[in-house]
């Protein structure tokens, strides 16, 4: 029996795949489940499972990074992306990165055999090349308009392989890029919050990974893809046409390899979430709409001090915390508290960046007289404890030199 890791942050999804699919009757067994990416990296280090059934948007490690760590740490294990129809861009440009296939919920038992069936197929065959190319990739393309060949689907330019990624010994590992920890989850959070100062800080911290090549590689374009799909996504749940945000290309896929340059595609993202983060059906603003950027405001003013609760900052707009909540349920689809926590963990994450501050200055400036729970409650939010994060910082700014 192969095994198999489930990988998703609903409980009633893990549950189905879990009780309600065959697995033996197609040789494989279940050997653990994790609701987010970081848990399901130490399980799949525990259990060693040959395949992982994985989620696209997940907290701590989106289902992209999980699969970069997932290659390093395990290679020849098998991905396959368990998503839904509004990430089907983000899903096919992962193809190119490692992930085997993928099922589009909600999907059927005999679409459920059928890519088990591939998958044993390429278990048996005992290969081992991390990163193999998705065996219908030609087909894929087809769809999407673009005619390449199965080998060169990012074409030429930006997200050609980098030239010191070519003519070396294949047994040398690929350049690798270190992203930023919790990036996907930030830029989710930043569009809830109609936050377009902390997209466009993500946004740019990741294309300066790949700004100093002249090319990004197959990495480089997944990992933009799966912003572009992010955004799209969530613009499409607001009510949003987003097929105005990349025409005239045929495709968002199109449209971002036809940029030329770093700064162009820095500058595309950045429009494609500043549009969608301001996009409003009713231009007229309301009283609740009012409200919420007001309290939004109190709260980035006041976010320090280790007393801030709902009741404080409906008291500073002079309303009901009552219907504090419920405006920013209605405005932000978000709580107040995750609003706060939102605001003092981006902070932290820009303080620790800077590098040479204690965690205990760190904690004070952004609302913690305990260090210690300070720590564990960033680490909950970005699946890393701060130190290590700061480090992982150091390394990114040595590679920029």
């Amino acid at each position: 029996m192969y095994k198999v890791l489930i990988v998703d942050d609903e409980p009633l999804f893990r549950y189905y795949m879990r009780t309600k699919l065959d697995w033996s009757s197609h040789g494989f067994t279940i050997c653990g489940e994790a609701a987010n990416g970081a848990e399901a990296l130490e399980e799949a280090k525990r259990s060693h499972p040959d395949l992982a059934m994985v989620d696209i948007s997940m907290p701590y490690l989106n289902g992209l990074e999980l699969t970069e760590k997932l290659n390093l740490n395990l290679p020849g294990m098998v991905v396959v992306f368990v998503t839904g129809h509004n990430e089907f861009e983000y899903a096919q440009a992962a193809l190119r990165l490692g992930v085997f296939d993928y099922l589009l919920k909600p999907f059927n038992q005999e679409e459920f055999a059928a890519v088990l069936t591939k998958v044993k197929k390429k278990l048996e065959l005992g290969k081992k090349e991390v990163g193999m190319l998705h065996p219908n990739v030609r087909d894929l393309t087809r769809q999407d308009g673009a005619n390449k060949p199965a080998g060169s689907l990012d074409g030429a330019g930006l997200f050609a392989e980098p030239a010191e990624a070519q003519g070396r010994d294949p047994n040398e590992a690929p350049v690798s890029y270190e992203l930023h920890p919790g990036a996907h989850e930030m830029l989710l959070s930043a569009l809830k919050m109609r936050d377009p100062e902390a997209a466009q800080t993500e946004i740019r911290r990741t294309v300066a990974l790949f700004s100093p090549h002249r090319t990004g590689g197959r990495f480089a374009f997944t990992v933009l893809m799966g912003y572009v799909s992010l955004c799209l996504s969530y613009a499409s749940k607001r009510g949003m046409n987003p097929e105005s945000l990349w025409k005239p290309a045929g495709s968002p896929e199109d449209y971002l390899r036809q940029l030329s340059s770093w700064k162009e595609v820095e500058a595309w993202l950045i429009s494609l979430y500043e549009q969608v983060i301001e996009y409003k059906e009713d231009r007229r603003p309301s009283k609740s709409y009012n409200l919420y950027f007001a309290a939004k405001r109190y709260i980035h003013q006041h976010y320090s001090d280790p007393d801030l609760t709902v009741e404080r900052v409906a008291g500073g707009m002079f309303v009901d915390a009552s219907y504090l909540r419920k405006v920013f349920r209605k405005e932000g689809d978000i709580s107040v508290l995750d609003y706060i926590m939102y605001i003092r963990m981006r902070r932290a994450k820009e303080l620790l960046a800077e590098g040479n501050v204690k965690l205990a200055d760190i904690a004070e400036k952004v609302g913690y007289t305990d260090p210690g729970y300070f720590g564990k409650c960033f680490k909950k939010y970005y699946g890393m404890p701060p130190s290590e994060f700061e480090q992982r910082e150091i390394r990114v700014r040595s590679t920029r030199r």
